[in-house]
């Protein structure tokens, strides 16, 4: 078999397996799904994938590099405006992660569910990602106590009201569609940006 034909079949296996496990979860997947679907043999997968479990946690990887590509592209397209703009676009970034289909669904479903063989793995990634969050949401704090926004709030409150806002409109994508979760978001920024400067 050719390289070309070779990458074909490990693109296919990993597009695949990030469509099969978005959809239906880590143990609702089979190897056997999953060959079937690449249109090869199951014992074939083998020559591509270590393990079942191996295949899933690089795929959390790739999809962790995604997540932080985005808000590390927003904090830097943003780092000269003030505080509520550099929020609210981070906001806006990380929607527009979770809107992507295969990658979105996939994300929020390790985060929510994760799989039970591998929670101890999971739990340290996204523990080490929301480190990584916590690191630019203590700017952006550090920024409006500058700008005197904040007359009560702690940093602690900051973060966690940011990470509220955004569990509750990535769980919003899987009910609306994405007018009606653009429109939702709008909707609810005013209020939820008063409440922190009050």
């Amino acid at each position: 078999m050719s390289d070309i034909n070779r990458r074909s079949t490990a693109e296919r296996i990993h597009d695949t397996a990030l469509s099969l496990f978005a959809s239906q979860g880590y143990e609702g997947t089979s190897l056997s799904q999953l060959a079937e679907a690449v249109g090869i043999r199951k014992p074939s997968l083998y020559n591509h994938i270590e393990s079942k479990e191996a295949l899933f946690m690089s795929l959390v990887d790739e999809v962790e590099h995604a997540f932080f590509a985005e808000l590390d592209a927003s904090v830097a397209a943003h780092r000269d405006a003030d505080t509520e703009t550099r929020t609210f676009a981070l906001v806006s970034a990380l929607s527009r992660f979770i809107l992507e289909a295969d990658q979105g669904t996939f994300h929020k479903r390790y985060l929510l569910f994760p799989p039970r063989p591998l929670l101890e793995q999971v739990r340290q990634i996204t523990a080490r990602a929301e480190a990584r969050i916590d690191v630019a949401l203590r700017t952006f704090y550090a920024q409006g106590r500058d700008e005197g926004l904040w007359q009560t709030l702690s940093e602690r409150e900051f973060l966690d009201a940011f990470y509220v806002l955004v569990d509750g409109l990535f769980t919003e994508r899987f009910l609306y569609s994405v007018d009606e979760y653009d429109r939702r978001v709008q909707s609810v920024w005013p209020i939820f940006w008063a409440g922190l400067s009050r």
